[in-house]
């Protein structure tokens, strides 16, 4: 269509602008749509994978003493011991009840290391040997951090709770814990 004036000419690019800016704007909503829709659709594999039966929830107790050897808390704990189990740890979660937390169980001991990553919630991460003896505590951790925490002694359990429990609980290096599963 040819413009027969200057004035329609201008009217028509005021069109052609509009036109433009309404197929961006849809291009845009598009976009956050798919990627909204792709997000969702990767969490909900996430969690399909985690209740698939071959990654059935274990559950445990862990008992942690105070210094004169008294009971404590206990914690209600998921039990990691496959390597997927403890690759994926809490990653993803967006709570996590007081008084629950993970158990990740080793065969042997070593130097632990543990980060943060696709992990929104802060954490306290308590590392024991084969003793059951607490040899490090990581308290307050960074969430969605690549940052790594250490053990720095050799560890063969680690406790991830919300951050706050140690402190609310009282638990420190040199303390023991027993653990059994429900």
């Amino acid at each position: 269509m040819k413009p027969k004036s200057t004035k329609q000419a201008t009217k028509m690019a005021r069109k052609m602008t509009f036109f433009d800016l309404l197929i961006i704007l849809g291009v845009i909503v598009g976009l956050a749509w798919f990627y909204n829709h792709s997000v969702d659709r990767i969490q909900s594999m996430q969690g399909k994978a985690a209740s698939d039966s071959s990654h059935a929830m274990k559950l445990g107790k862990v008992t942690f003493f105070s210094d004169d050897n008294r009971r404590n808390t206990d914690v209600i704990v998921e039990i990691a011991e496959s390597d997927y189990e403890q690759q994926q740890g809490l990653m993803f979660r967006k709570s996590l009840p007081d008084g629950q937390g993970m158990l990740f169980l080793y065969p042997d001991e070593a130097v632990r290391t543990f980060w943060m990553k696709n992990t929104p919630l802060s954490l306290d991460m308590i590392f024991i040997n084969s003793r059951y003896e607490i040899v490090k505590i990581r308290k307050y951790t960074h969430p969605n951090s690549e940052k790594t925490y250490s053990s720095e002694k050799p560890a063969q359990y680690v406790v991830e709770v919300v951050a706050g429990y140690c402190d609310t609980y009282d638990i420190r290096e040199g303390q023991r814990i027993t653990w059994e599963r429900i």
